[in-house]
């Protein structure tokens, strides 16, 4: 996505640098301007602040049909009454 200020919160999303996934998770806060992300990541470290101008991450949607059978998103829905 080259427009991150048309993301969702709570909208699953992976983390791509030179076209290699480096992370996965799901969108929780988004700057009015679509400069800055905040994204709970999936893997159990946190969550991750993320500048678009600086720091070389490309975030690219997944489809949420692929995750209805994986745990970590029935754990997060229960962590976040999402």
């Amino acid at each position: 996505m080259t427009h991150w200020k048309y993301l969702w919160r709570r909208e699953f999303v992976e983390l791509r640098r030179g076209g290699v996934v480096t992370g996965a998770g799901w969108v929780d806060e988004l700057a009015m301007d679509g400069t800055i992300l905040w994204i709970h990541r999936n893997d159990g470290m946190g969550r991750t602040m993320i500048d678009r101008l600086h720091d070389g991450i490309d975030i690219w949607r997944v489809d949420p049909r692929v995750l209805q059978n994986r745990p970590e998103t029935a754990d997060f829905q229960a962590q976040t009454g999402a």
